[in-house]
């Protein structure tokens, strides 16, 4: 979604164009996604920092056992984390496996609710670890194309659709966690869906998302306030016709809370206890002098939400904060960035927990690209024409 302020020197981004740069972007996704993927770990980097093995006492029943797990096809995968462990038994959970065969003591909330991807990993016929994978790797690639998608039908012009594009694909979340045993590419996928939606004004087709898409993760809620930004800015532009989109984004707010309680309350799989998750010094404090995690989430995090941020500024010089602020995309970011400083003084710092809101980082940065000094700094490089025609 672009700014009213979008220099439109150059011709619209042809569907040729944007084919080629998200051909060449996939094939960066698998290059990159290769090195972690399904955790082979065939590179031999020594970056996996879980424990051999570790307890945890989650409830008088429920003492976890984690560190190693053993798939059905025989492979070992060491230093896992809890995450990985129960998502893997989750791919078996759904094919039948009986509880008792299952690779937990206990399973937990949160992770039962965001069992999702798990769910979809199941239906291919390999292993747990590498149907995940597999999963992972096809969910990212696609939200790949449907970031490129949206900026191509926001008017995003040549030479700033790869500059953004690459800046979305090309990363720490794409190399650590893009073909990983997680399931943030779950909630990335249903959130690029939806902003692509909004961006080809076709918001009632949100509300069936925000229905089905809870088990992903129940961060995919973000699309609500999203939404009803959106509503607003349109309002504002038009009080007349405007009002009309007020109507999909409460539906879409209903859709979600609706979701939320029939997946959680009927659907999903009943956890055995609760995974806590709470506000530690401890962890506030480690997050704060994790040298590791501190670089991981700037190199995540940086090359993207720096020029989405620059294009706030500029969009508050325009048209005061404030009005900037409710811009959809703004919000979302917002969201995204208040979402990871909850994480911050909870659990590990990563960069995995920005990457809903790259999307809404991405039509942000492309933006920025787009006119004043970054605008010359593209025009001097010397890009393949293929990709800027």
């Amino acid at each position: 979604m672009t700014t009213e302020t979008d220099l439109r020197a150059e011709p619209p981004t042809s569907t040729r164009t944007m084919v080629k740069i998200g051909l060449v972007l996939t094939l960066a996704v698998l290059l990159l996604g290769s090195i972690r993927f399904a955790r082979y770990d065939w590179s031999g980097l020594p970056i996996e920092r879980a424990p051999l093995s570790t307890e945890r006492q989650v409830s008088p029943e429920c003492l976890e056992d984690i560190g190693t797990y053993t798939t059905e096809s025989g492979r070992v995968v060491e230093r896992v984390v809890v995450d990985e462990q129960q998502y893997m038994a989750l791919v078996q959970y759904f094919r039948g496996v009986p509880e008792s065969e299952l690779q937990w003591t206990c399973l937990y909330d949160p992770f039962s609710y965001r069992s999702g991807v798990s769910w979809l990993a199941h239906w291919l016929p390999f292993d747990e670890a590498l149907s995940l994978g597999i999963t992972n790797l096809v969910l990212l690639i696609g939200s790949v194309w449907l970031v490129l998608a949206t900026l191509r039908a926001s008017g995003v012009r040549p030479r700033a659709l790869p500059a953004t594009g690459l800046l979305f694909t090309v990363g720490w979340n794409t190399f650590y966690f893009g073909s990983g045993l997680l399931v943030e590419t779950g909630v990335l996928f249903a959130v690029s869906l939806g902003w692509y939606l909004l961006a080809t004004k076709r918001p009632w087709w949100i509300v069936p998302l925000l229905a089905l898409a809870f088990p992903l993760k129940e961060t995919v809620g973000i699309l609500v306030p999203v939404m009803l930004a959106w509503a607003w800015r349109e309002h504002t532009r038009d009080p007349e016709d405007g009002k009309l989109a007020w109507a999909p984004a409460v539906a879409g707010a209903v859709a979600f809370l609706v979701g939320l309680v029939v997946w959680r309350g009927f659907l999903l799989p009943t956890p055995d206890a609760a995974w806590q998750v709470t506000p530690s010094l401890t962890n506030t404090t480690h997050n704060l002098t994790d040298v590791v995690s501190l670089v991981s989430f700037a190199v995540g995090v940086g090359p993207l939400f720096v020029p989405a941020f620059l294009q706030y500024r500029r969009m508050s010089r325009d048209e005061g904060w404030w009005q900037a602020l409710l811009h959809p995309a703004v919000v979302g970011v917002v969201l995204t960035l208040g979402i990871s400083a909850w994480s911050f003084i909870t659990v590990d710092l990563t960069p995995r927990l920005m990457w809903m809101g790259f999307p809404f980082a991405a039509s942000l940065a492309a933006d920025w690209w787009a006119e004043g000094r970054p605008r010359e700094w593209l025009e001097r490089l010397r890009l393949p024409a293929a990709l800027v025609r």
